[in-house]
């Protein structure tokens, strides 16, 4: 053929070559063009996350995901593992950068080194929402459990990832862990999870620091929607997309708002949910008693209580349900028994201070350890309450070694008393603490009670929202300065609202702390005649001086110190005056039930330069109606030699109660 027909040959032979090397030439550009993008990022890729071909809640089309479901979390070299053994195999996709890290925060488990990899997000799960005021630079998480596992567990189906709040973060510190060697991984979030739960017994409520000041100012951290995806390859796989990453799973307890500040009105927003979650998550006792029962029981008829807001001892607008407080405070009189531990060498166990800013933890302990209280039983058995005995101030006064700065040994007395009773006793261990209860009034109490106390009710006069209280579970212990025990109702009360000519007054020690500078600055040396601000009055007898200020004042100015509680609150409640609280994140006592703002005014420290301002646009008829309540409320404030019915005591034991009856679970 080829030498009959020898052109015709030629031109055959040159088509087929011409269609072979175009065929050539077009499977080398389809290859370029789908493998060689990902072969070239792989030579430079830093970082590579493998995910379930399974997974729906990483989808590739980004309108599947909300902005505020998809938060980022600047941690460099890290990795998603998957390690549930779920179905499907794992791919690996390499970025070369998921986002420009413009603050080097990084979240670990018990170290200071970050963790190996984060968790990856199975189906449907709810992302954590995370507010760039809520975690701090180069902070560290701390642990949760006692002894952490190797890895952390997973969270289960229909479990809505919690938020981390910025009193659980803190700025270049640590966070003390309670084991010795960090887990190896961080959770899993499984899918359609609504709830976390912990590594091997509950996280504590509020996350161990012994760091005063909890959350710096001025610190941010880079949300989703701040933070630029750059110079980022992914591989094409259907039905996936970016990864996410996610912060260490940290419950919430005190969610603060963006500004650090977290305002009345929220810390009641929080109260309310924190009831909520303690009821869906509060850890069962080991064992079921009669008085879990009783507890029960007494839950159900508060929750269902009758309207009763009629009653003249209890003027309603006080109260954030006068009909739930007075059945609750019926039932707390009617059932409630206590055990209190004898356990315990004086003078910090059971030597009662009775005397100073410290009185309050010391009354308490003598009334409710007096022969003839009638909520005290003998009888374990029938406790529904523990009381652990010990003087907050006392163990400062014992144990702590001037100028040394460590509060370590103060914690390990007192851990080592837990660790007694735990053994001598079975009460501790069948509630992990749940059911027992300390009242401390020393500015160290939260951060000596916070590590070995984490399901205990704490009755804290520092109580700061930023050094761990927890809402629904801790209580505001109020601050009280006795100057006479035998006469602790002594210059009780003050002139009326007619005979008050001074606006504000405040006077107090002008170095205590950060504040106080700043409203002296404003206000301070005659500024404004209105205005009476102080610094530390000269001594007079009987502190004359002061109380006659207090007592012909509209308005006491209570400034925090160095820490958020005064006992100015109290004062100005004993002498008619009503409180104006200059105290960012301080939670107020009784907070569980009383109506604070029906008789009180709290203005953020941020205002002091408006402070007379605000004080004016209260209407005269305002200000009468607020002194008429302080003088109403003035009752839950008294300290009686002999407890009275409504007086401080009984309010103490009634937020202890009240918080209790709102954790049972059997």
């Amino acid at each position: 053929m080829r030498s009959e027909f020898p052109g015709l040959w030629k031109v055959v032979e040159s088509r087929r070559l011409l269609w072979l090397l175009g065929l050539t030439f077009a499977l080398i550009v389809t290859f370029q063009y789908i493998e060689l993008p990902n072969t070239i990022s792989s030579l430079f890729s830093s970082t590579k996350f493998p995910f379930s071909r399974n997974s729906t809640s990483l989808t590739r089309h980004s309108g599947n995901l909300a902005p505020a479901m998809a938060p980022s979390f600047p941690q460099k070299n890290a990795t998603l593992v998957d390690d549930s053994g779920g179905g499907g195999e794992d791919e690996e996709v390499e970025v070369d950068k998921i986002f420009d890290s413009k603050e080097n925060a990084t979240a670990s488990v018990g170290s200071a080194e970050p963790p190996a990899s984060l968790p990856l997000v199975k189906d449907n799960a709810t992302a954590p929402t995370v507010s760039h005021s809520q975690v701090k630079e180069n902070g560290t998480a701390p642990v949760a459990s006692a002894e952490p596992p190797a890895s952390l567990p997973l969270v289960k189906e229909n479990a809505t990832a919690p938020t981390v709040s910025p009193s659980q973060v803190k700025e270049n510190a640590t966070a003390p862990a309670a084991g010795a060697d960090p887990p190896a991984t961080l959770p899993i979030v499984k899918e359609n999870a609504t709830a976390a739960p912990v590594a091997n017994a509950n996280p504590p409520a509020a996350l161990p620091t012994l760091n005063r000041s909890s959350v710096k100012e001025n610190a941010t951290r880079p949300t989703t929607s701040q933070v630029e995806d750059k110079n980022s390859t992914k591989t094409d796989v259907p039905g996936v997309s970016p990864a996410v990453r996610f912060v260490p799973d940290v419950k919430e307890y005190t969610k603060m708002p963006n500004s650090g500040v977290m305002s009345i009105s929220e810390m009641s927003k929080q109260l309310r949910r924190n009831r909520i979650s303690h009821n869906r998550l509060a850890k069962k006792p080991k064992w079921v008693t009669k008085p879990d029962l009783e507890l029960l029981q007494a839950k159900y008829e508060i929750e269902n209580a009758p309207i009763d807001d009629k009653d003249p001892l209890l003027y309603a607008p006080l109260y954030r349900n006068v009909s739930i407080f007075k059945r609750s405070y019926e039932l707390m009189e009617k059932m409630l028994k206590v055990y209190v531990y004898k356990e315990g060498d004086k003078p910090i166990m059971h030597s009662p201070i009775l005397r100073g800013i410290y009185a309050s933890e010391g009354w308490f302990m003598k009334l409710i350890e007096s022969n003839d209280n009638k909520f005290v039983t003998k009888d374990a058995s029938k406790a529904h309450l523990f009381y652990l005995p010990f003087s907050s101030r006392m163990l400062e006064v014992t144990l702590y070694v001037q100028d040394s700065h460590s509060h370590r040994n103060l914690i390990r007395y007192l851990k080592d008393y837990i660790d007694f009773i735990s053994v001598k006793y079975p009460f501790w261990n069948r509630t992990s603490g749940a059911d027992h209860f300390l009242a401390a009034c020393h500015d160290w109490a939260p951060s000596e009670t916070r590590k070995h106390f984490t399901k205990s009710i704490r009755a804290l006069c520092n109580s700061d929202v930023k050094e761990g209280f927890v809402f629904g579970k801790d209580t505001s212990l109020p601050e009280t300065f006795v100057r006479d025990p035998k006469k602790p109702l002594s210059n009780l009360g003050g002139k009326s609202a007619s005979q008050r000519p001074t606006l504000a007054f405040f006077a107090g020690k002008p170095d205590h702390g950060y504040l106080r500078p700043i409203l002296l600055s404003y206000w301070g040396n005659d500024k404004d005649p209105d205005l009476k601000i102080f610094g530390k009055l000269p001594r007079t007898k009987g502190n004359k001086n002061y109380l006659q200020f207090m007592k012909t004042s509209k308005y006491c100015i209570c400034a925090k110190g160095f820490e958020v509680n005064s006992p100015r609150v109290v004062e100005a409640i004993f002498y008619d005056c009503v409180p104006v609280i200059i105290s960012d994140n301080f939670v107020p006592p009784f907070f569980e039930v009383l109506n604070w703002e029906s008789f009180a005014l709290f203005v953020a420290e941020k205002d002091i330069p408006n402070l007379k301002k605000i004080l004016m646009s209260v209407s005269e008829r305002r200000y009468r109606q607020m002194q008429m309540r302080v003088k109403r409320v003035q009752k839950h404030f008294l300290w009686h030699v002999r407890p009275e019915k409504y007086d401080m005591f009984h309010m103490i034991l009634h937020s202890v109660w009240f918080n209790r009856v709102f954790q049972i679970s059997v």
